[in-house]
């Protein structure tokens, strides 16, 4: 037997997905991994998606030490096949770990952070001497913004760090201090680089050929996404950088804001988990958990605010144990329950935002009549094997989900996760982007999924952007409606969340 019994249940949505199959996932368990990064904080939501999916092993260097004990202590938590470690800059500089010799097992190196850490993390090595780095993943953050480039040739790596070490000059003072104090951006896109950095990890240890060898860049703030090749490198890192920061809120107005909103997460499951996290993390005063669901084996490749401790418990309850341990103060409120016709408007009715994080399309209808006569905007994303779709409605100010889809009839033959599969960290990518649209509705600024579609391909590692005019024949919003009050949605409730 490849797997053991329990680690079959464990990883049973990788495992019916024939590219990464039992095999697959034994080589995962099997691969080590050295993350480079500039503080726990920054890190943690990529270590919890490489634990989670399995990734074996796992070496962490913060610039800024801190406190990872509780980190790591969550992360075996989560999944007691995986070793974590901590390595200080006397152990990096000693054991000359960084050239180890380049075999199969030979790891992966994930670099996360600023053009500040990465300058100063590669003079501190004496990069020059680091020749079988390879293959190594760097990623930058600047605020709402984040590039991704996986390396396989030193030489072209080399050339990478000879750009960064000529930027940091050309930022200016007033620039440097409004981005320190964009902690909410950052949350934003470290969390959904860290994800996107695991799943380049998965396919580079599972030999996938579609491997991202041109630098992506993303804005979430703007909702732009692209690919470049290496020689251009130079004006993309000038984006990152670029002196636009009066588009970016970053002050204690916007705390105070943020702290006022309430938020529901209908389903705390792979999606719902990463919206969740990143919620809390960027200050949202009362964030609502609805889930009737307790926590299985099979949740734990996916969903990171679960863990082994605490399955067989209701998937609310571990959540709520799971965000308080990050935050004591947090107003987390439960609710173990599934949103039916009688209850939902009662819910939903004292909340501002609703975040859809389910697998179960009656579910999902539901809350998108309830949310369009409530008029309460709602945040929809959805998931399957390597792609994930994300729009956000704002009940009559654009599109609702009939506009696209009607009749609960269109989808029905659609195959769900726990039937096709998925990988794990694709739905953090989604639920990551739905915290931000909720963030970016809060403080009024930048550029919402209103009217639009945004698919991700991890395969390609591709965003793209689709316009979605409102329907006037849409039976809920359109000019002739036919559905004026809530239906009946035969909602079943043993339909697994993703």
């Amino acid at each position: 037997m490849i797997l053991e019994k329990e680690q079959i249940s464990r990883y049973l949505r990788h495992i019916i997905m024939p590219e990464i199959s039992g095999q697959g996932q034994k080589i995962l368990l099997e691969s080590k991994v050295i993350i480079y990064g500039e503080n726990v904080k920054d890190v943690s939501p990529m270590i919890y998606y490489l634990a989670a999916s399995g990734v074996g092993h796992i070496v962490c260097y913060f610039e800024e030490d801190g406190e990872y004990e509780t980190l790591f202590y969550n992360i075996q938590d989560l999944n007691k096949d995986i070793s974590i470690v901590h390595i200080d800059k006397n152990d990096l500089l000693e054991s000359n770990d960084i050239i180890q010799t380049n075999t199969y097992t030979n790891p992966i190196r994930i670099f996360l952070g600023s053009i500040k850490f990465m300058n100063s993390f590669f003079n501190m090595i004496n990069f020059k001497n680091a020749r079988k780095i390879m293959p190594a993943i760097i990623t930058l953050i600047n605020g709402w913004k984040g590039t991704l480039h996986t390396f396989d040739n030193f030489h072209e790596l080399n050339d990478f760090i000879k750009i960064l070490s000529n930027k940091p000059s050309i930022i200016e003072p007033e620039y440097n201090e409004l981005i320190s104090q964009n902690s909410v951006g950052e949350i934003i896109s470290t969390s959904i680089m860290g994800a996107l950095c695991s799943i380049e990890i998965i396919k580079k240890r599972l030999d996938f050929k579609k491997i991202n060898n041109n630098l992506l860049y993303i804005d979430v703030f703007s909702m732009e996404f692209s690919k470049v090749e290496q020689k251009y490198a130079y004006s993309v890192i000038d984006k990152l950088l670029c002196n636009d920061y009066k588009d970016l809120v970053s002050n204690a107005n916007t705390e105070k804001k943020l702290s006022e909103y309430k938020i529901l997460v209908v389903g705390t499951g792979g999606l719902g988990s990463p919206a969740a996290l990143a919620l809390l993390m960027a200050g949202i005063g009362t964030i609502g958990l609805v889930d009737y669901d307790k926590v299985e084996i099979s949740n734990l490749n996916r969903q990171i605010l679960h863990s082994a401790s605490r399955i067989g418990i209701p998937k609310v309850e571990s959540a709520k144990t799971f965000l308080k341990n990050i935050n004591p103060n947090a107003n987390i409120i439960t609710y173990s329950i599934g949103l039916n016709k009688d209850n939902a408007m009662k819910i939903i009715n004292t909340y501002d935002i609703v975040i859809d994080g389910v697998d179960n399309l009656p579910t999902r209808y539901l809350l998108n009549d309830v949310c369009f006569f409530m008029k309460k905007p709602m945040l929809e994303a959805g998931v399957l094997r390597f792609s994930g779709l994300n729009t956000t409605i704002i009940p009559e100010n654009g599109h609702c989900f009939r506009c696209a889809f009607p009749n609960m009839s269109m989808l029905g033959s659609t195959p769900s996760c726990s039937e096709s599969g998925v990988l794990g960290p694709v739905p953090g990518v989604m639920g990551f982007i739905q915290a931000a649209e909720a963030i970016k509705l809060i403080i009024g600024k930048g550029k919402v999924l209103k009217n639009k579609f945004l698919y991700f391909d991890a395969l390609d590692l591709e965003f793209t952007l689709v316009e979605l005019n409102k329907n006037p024949l849409c039976p809920l919003c359109g000019k002739q409606p036919k559905i004026t009050e809530l239906q009946e949605y035969e909602i079943n409730c043993e339909k697994k969340k993703n």
